[in-house]
């Protein structure tokens, strides 16, 4: 989930870049900025950072290896050989941009093998519930960058073109984006499995599946945590949620983290 948001976040950098071959343009330096806080840095086409996530997850299936599927390792096996020939041949601009498509499509191939393949046995549950969460902290980190009043000219075109929205923000609003259409197509919409509360809502269903979910006919403590989170969003509106409103929602969703590892994972 890291990786993914990572390659769409470069390949709009690189888009940019092949249109203005200006890399001051206020929009590179908000995308340059953004992405240095999360250890990219953007001067080789293919950040260092960026092979590093994706040899990260491959570790991590590694040590699952007995109860990974064969065809999901080959698909992250793949997902790596590429990252680490692109860093030898891509170039800055159009070159770059079409190598995160080709690393995009490898990856969504990947989440889609964990999808429609995986038995919903705990393993699932508890890979579900991290991807919810770091897709939910990833949106709430961008928006409050990206859809910001401050932003430079055109972020909110890279808020929806990252969240893979630019369609459906097309087909529900029919008009010019706005602040208030960015944050409620992506914050606020239920429906959008690119939206905050879309992943709120997930993780509060996955809650209620982990074992303990209820204590003494009580919610257990990681719903607790999770739905009043998903009852503000639920009633909110967009002018509601400013870009405080939005970095206030990460230590709460890092409070969920934490509690599922105390519940679970020691």
């Amino acid at each position: 989930e890291r990786t993914e948001d990572a390659i769409r976040l470069i390949r709009a950098y690189h888009l940019r870049l092949a249109s203005t071959d200006n890399p001051e343009d206020p929009r590179l330096r908000q995308l340059r900025a953004f992405l240095a806080n999360y250890g990219f840095d953007l001067a080789p086409p293919i950040p260092a950072a960026l092979v590093e996530r994706i040899e990260a997850a491959r570790g991590c299936a590694a040590k699952v290896r007995d109860r990974f599927s064969t065809d999901g390792w080959a698909a992250l096996g793949d997902l790596a050989r590429t990252a680490r020939a692109m860093t030898q041949t891509a170039k800055p601009g159009d070159d770059a941009a079409r190598a995160m498509s080709v690393l995009l499509r490898k990856i969504t191939g990947f989440s889609g093998l964990v999808h429609e393949n995986m038995y919903r046995f705990s393993g699932w549950h508890f890979l579900s519930f991290g991807r919810a969460l770091e897709r939910a902290d990833a949106l709430a980190a961008m928006l409050s960058t990206f859809a910001d009043p401050d932003a430079p000219t055109g972020a909110l075109d890279i808020a929806i073109e990252v969240a893979d929205s630019t369609i459906t923000h097309q087909r529900r609003y029919r008009m010019e984006r706005s602040r208030e259409s960015v944050v409620d197509l992506l914050a606020l919409d239920g429906d959008n499995p690119r939206a905050i509360l879309f992943q709120i809502e997930r993780l509060r269903r996955l809650a209620a599946d982990m074992p303990y979910a209820r204590d003494n006919g009580r919610l257990g403590a990681l719903s607790r945590a999770i739905v009043p989170i998903e009852s503000r969003l639920s009633v909110a509106m967009p002018e509601e949620i400013d870009s405080e409103a939005l970095l206030a929602l990460r230590p709460e969703i890092a409070i969920i983290s934490d509690l599922l590892v105390q519940n679970y994972l020691r």
